[in-house]
Parts: C-alpha cells; sequence; structure tokens
C-alpha cells in the first residue's frame, strides 16, 4: 500500500464530534507519505464469523516493512516530524484481510 499527502482529523473527545464547525474533527497532522508492503504468510483464518457482534472476515498473519513520514501543522502541533525508516523498524505482528461488519454482516 502506498499513500501520499492524507490529512489525518482527530475529534479527540466525542462532545467535539458533534460540533458543526469541526464536522470532520480538527486537522491534527499530514501523513507526508507511508508504503506498507506484507509478506509471508505464516497463518490464515478463513471464514470468521461473529453473529453476536455481527463481525466476519478472513485473515492473514503475516510479516510487514513500513516507511512514514508524518508532520503536524505548526498551528496545532508545533510542527512535528515523524519518520520511520523500514530498515530500522521491527514489526511484531501484522495481518490483512477483508471484513463485514455492523448492517453489513
Amino acid at each position: 500500500m502506498l499513500v501520499h499527502n492524507v490529512c489525518v482529523f482527530d475529534v479527540f473527545k466525542v462532545s467535539n464530534s458533534f460540533d458543526p464547525t469541526h464536522a470532520l474533527g480538527i486537522f491534527s497532522a499530514i501523513i507526508n507519505s507511508m508504503k506498507i508492503e506484507w509478506s509471508g504468510v505464516t497463518r490464515s483464518v478463513l471464514g470468521f464469523s461473529d453473529a453476536t457482534n455481527k463481525f466476519r472476515g478472513d485473515f492473514f498473519e503475516c510479516s510487514a516493512t513500513i516507511a512514514v513520514s508524518a508532520t503536524t501543522p505548526k498551528d496545532t502541533g508545533n510542527g512535528f516530524h515523524f519518520e520511520a525508516d523500514p530498515a530500522t523498524t521491527h514489526t511484531n505482528f501484522a495481518q490483512f484481510g477483508t471484513e463485514h461488519n455492523g448492517v453489513f454482516f
């Protein structure tokens, strides 16, 4: 998965999510770039279903490498910048899959 220039909105607390002046939340960061590569499936869970919680899907456990660069705006986040290098980042758990929940169950 490869993405560039993604705005991150956060409401921080429930009352903010109902604030019409911040309908999408508060702009809290931008993901400048993010690249995730999944590989080496070690376990497959096909046809998982939990009718009580209305959740089902197919899931694959594996490993992943992640490279990400993110920045907060100067007015709300002091312009903090973060970078993760896949060469020095250790992944303990990675999973991908498809799921259906709620009304889509």
